[in-house]
């Protein structure tokens, strides 16, 4: 190869990573929801963030980087307003409900599991019954969005022909749960009486909700 044809065959080269660098660097880049440089959430890159739970910022960044963060988004359609931000962190909570509503078998399937650990004094079926009913119990609360053992973390909003999508960012916490869902005592009389048992309904409760996590920008991170 001459002289000549090495240099073209270089300024083709050039060229190609000119092109491809370019390309890369017009691409947009992905989105998220930091707490000190730790990503938490992903989002639309044409998102506005509108709040960021500063109160709660460490605790997420926590969970996160624990592999524990459980979080759910609600969405409203409108014009962006502080009614929006209700409606989506109340669909948010209703997106909670939903999912434990569709896991109610696997619940009594980790009971079942608990309940082959130990001795019973009473019917194993009856146990598990109790236990899902308590369970339900929960997820009506959370679809009426009456359980403070979430908290919004963070809201932002994408706004296309003039129309305004908000979302609200629900975090589930593991340890405010605990002690929220013992304040019911419809609930708290189940639980107690399933400690005696041998089983630990929010280890339950909580194996179910960290299936949240699939098919998220948090299974992947």
């Amino acid at each position: 190869m001459d002289s000549n044809m090495m240099t073209w065959v270089l300024v083709g080269l050039l060229a190609a990573v000119l092109v491809v660098g370019g390309i890369f660097l017009l691409m947009p880049k992905e989105k998220y929801i930091e707490v000190d440089g730790v990503k938490i959430w992903q989002i639309p890159n044409d998102a506005e963030v509108i709040f960021i739970n500063q109160a709660q910022a460490n605790a997420v960044k926590s969970l996160k980087q624990k592999n524990q963060l459980i979080a759910f988004v609600g969405e409203a359609q409108g014009t962006g307003t502080s009614q929006d931000q209700e409606k989506a962190k109340i669909r948010a909570y209703q997106q909670i409900a939903e999912f434990l509503n569709a896991k109610v078998e696997t619940f009594a399937q980790l009971v079942e599991g608990q309940l082959q650990n130990v001795q019973v004094s009473g019917n194993k079926q009856q146990i598990v019954s109790a236990s899902v009913d308590a369970y339900k119990r929960v997820t009506q609360m959370f679809a009426d969005a009456r359980i403070s053992g979430a908290y919004v973390f963070a809201v932002w909003r994408v706004t296309k022909n003039n129309v305004v999508n908000t979302y609200s960012l629900l975090v589930y916490d593991p340890a405010s749960i605990l002690k929220i869902v013992e304040m019911d005592a419809q609930v708290k009389q189940v639980v107690d009486e399933l400690a005696k048992q041998g089983v630990n309904f929010f280890e339950g409760l909580n194996s179910v909700m960290m299936e949240a996590t699939k098919g998220t920008p948090m299974e992947k991170k």
